[in-house]
């Protein structure tokens, strides 16, 4: 090992929760994972706060809290627009930051930086260095300054093609197959049905011109159909792929007309065949996300030598085909995997097309997507529910883990490496309605919606269910953890007058504490303070609400509402952090509390590189072998 770094990788895993990662490790099921930490020094009291995704990778890369960086919440509220929940949107983009990063930092000194799908960290400013889009959770994704929670994509989202209705796919039917080319004789003579598919390609950056594929089924013996081709045209020659039910095809690369332009852009998908009767009455076919190969990359040509036809990025992998019934879990699974192999065969053809890198930032969303749809079943009271959640985790771990197995051998030995994760999480508990809390004390004023006219799955899982009128509501309940004070001359709709402001502000305070939640009798709330006094634990900034609230762990959506000390049944709000590099201590166990923002100072010291200008943090000193204790 070398005896001092000369260049660092930031390896982040999304939501990794200390204590399931050691129980993993300490089951050896994680056999790099538990190399790393055995050759390095861990830590295992990590915090920060807000526990949610843009602000925690923004103090990770600026070494700034969120007060000062400008990122405190999932989303971003922008001034002069109503307080509305709904019209907030997705914080993601580099413009929002006010701190400056570690790679632009080092940028200027004229270090090269390779920055692979870090949110918050486009578009780039970087001069020597290269950046993968970091504008959301997936490589290729798009989320800044998105109402909600949509999102778009080069090329475009996955789908599907089936017999019944599903909201992201395409329904048709087989018919008798006609007009047909170069059909091979023995497929012929089973009598072959046809199904003509309009695809649409729902959620592209740049909109896709429509194309009109085809598929064809036949028997490949007396039992049934049991063959599928997808067709982009009625030539057998042509087809995509041949597969059977539960089968995928391999990737698929085909050309896209974009409609703003007319320019061919070439994309790369993979199916698989979820379900074909007998009788063809039933069909299932899942499409992944197209994926194009311009756009999400600076330079343009900093991908020239990447293999697309390899692998596929599986955004979300697959949550919105799992959360409309089109795949199951086994497939969320081999998703996961190739989202995995399409990150790691980025990364390394980057570093071996730039051997003079000085800094790696990366990250992967694999545990956090896991995590928000199955933690809530590994602590169910049903023990094959319970017991195969787990072995689910137990493989999403795994994946994760053959990753780092592959940088372990990519990486030279004299970077220094530091193995992260944002945030924990805890199972989805009673959800507060915190509009329903200020209600109750005359503050705010909503219509509750029906079940017909539920809102998103965020609405519904986070207690935003409701429509929410400002113009009647002096507090206004917005994002993770904050009440506005609805001031008439700050606000569309306000009608709080200044001179009110600290007397409304006290009052949504004392409902807060007041108010019990109706599911369980108990209060819910286990801070709630005014937001120049949240400045303490690195929040009350100026995307901060006037009064900032903190949940008891028991009663989150999984992560974003609590302090990092929070635990609740398997999860734990704790946030990883393991060092392994030159002049580290190998095999130690820091036991004290640590900050993300800890993370630039401390590579920084290591290497004798600028520190950014807004950096908070401390050096992490001793990890280090030459540091007396």
């Amino acid at each position: 090992m070398a005896d001092k770094a000369k260049r660092v990788a930031l390896l982040g895993f999304d939501c990794a929760i200390p204590k399931r990662l050691k129980a993993l490790m300490d089951e050896g099921a994680l056999p790099n994972f538990k190399k790393f930490a055995s050759e390095g020094s861990y830590m295992t009291e990590g915090f920060n706060m807000p526990t949610v995704t843009p602000p925690s990778w923004a103090t990770i890369c600026t070494g700034a809290y969120p007060r000062t960086h400008g990122v405190e919440d999932y989303y971003y509220y922008n001034e002069g627009e109503s307080l509305h929940f709904s019209k907030c949107v997705q914080a993601f983009g580099s413009e929002m930051l006010t701190a400056e990063t570690i790679w632009d930092a080092w940028d200027k000194a004229g270090k090269k930086s390779l920055v692979v799908n870090y949110p918050t960290s486009w578009p780039s400013k970087l001069k020597n260095g290269i950046m993968v889009q970091g504008e959301g959770l997936s490589p290729a994704e798009h989320r800044w300054q998105i109402e909600g929670y949509e999102h778009k994509e080069w090329l475009c989202a996955e789908s599907c093609v089936s017999t019944d209705f599903y909201p992201v796919g395409v329904q048709a039917r087989f018919e008798e197959a006609d007009g047909w080319k170069n059909i091979p004789e023995e497929i012929e003579d089973q009598e072959p049905l046809e199904m003509a598919i309009p695809m649409h390609f729902g959620h592209a950056m740049d909109p896709l011109e429509p194309q009109t594929w085809y598929g064809l089924t036949w028997e490949s013996d007396d039992d049934g159909y049991d063959v599928f081709a997808l067709c982009p045209e009625k030539d057998f020659s042509k087809a995509f792929f041949t597969i059977k039910p539960r089968e995928w095809s391999g990737v698929v690369a085909h050309s896209f007309i974009i409609k703003s332009d007319g320019r061919t852009e070439p994309g790369y998908f993979r199916c698989k065949l979820m379900e074909l009767s007998d009788d063809a009455e039933d069909f299932k076919l899942y499409i992944s996300g197209i994926n194009g190969t311009q756009g999400y990359c600076a330079p343009a040509d900093a991908l020239k030598n990447v293999d697309f036809t390899k692998n596929i990025i599986a955004n979300d992998m697959g949550f919105v085909g799992f959360a409309n019934g089109i795949i199951d879990d086994e497939t969320i699974i081999e998703l996961a995997q190739f989202h995995s192999e399409w990150i790691t065969e980025v990364i390394t053809t980057l570093m071996k097309d730039n051997p003079d890198w000085d800094l790696l930032y990366m990250h992967t969303h694999l545990i956090d997507w896991f995590y928000h749809g199955f933690l809530d079943k590994m602590d169910s009271a049903d023990e094959e529910i319970r017991e195969h959640a787990f072995n689910l985790e137990r493989a999403i771990y795994q994946i994760e883990d053959r990753f780092l197995g592959k940088m372990m051998e990519c990486l030279p030995e004299d970077a220094l490496t530091c193995l992260i994760s944002d945030h924990g999480a805890t199972p989805i508990g009673p959800i507060l309605n915190t509009a329903e809390a200020l209600k109750q004390a005359g503050l705010t004023a909503y219509e509750a919606r029906n079940a017909d006219a539920a809102g998103s799955v965020w609405e519904e899982s986070e207690g935003f269910n409701y429509d929410l009128i400002p113009e009647k509501s002096k507090a206004v309940p917005q994002r993770y953890m904050f009440v506005y004070v609805n001031l008439k001359s700050k606000y569309p709709g306000g009608i709080v007058e200044d001179e009110d402001y600290e007397k409304v502000r006290n009052e949504i305070i004392d409902a807060l504490y007041d108010y019990k939640h109706p599911e369980t009798g108990e209060r819910p709330v286990m801070c709630a303070i005014p937001k120049e006094d949240a400045k303490v634990f690195g929040m009350g900034g100026e995307q901060s609400g006037d009064v900032v609230y903190v949940l008891k762990p028991e009663y989150m959506a999984e992560h974003g509402y609590g302090f990092p000390t929070g635990e609740s049944g398997c999860g734990s709000l704790k946030n990883v952090m393991i060092w392994r590099g030159p002049g580290v201590k190998k095999g130690y166990v820091y036991d004290r509390p640590r900050w993300l923002a800890d993370v630039v100072p401390t590579f920084c010291h290591a290497t004798g590189n600028p520190v950014p200008a807004d950096t908070e943090g401390a050096v992490c000193y001793q990890i280090f072998e030459d540091h007396k204790s």
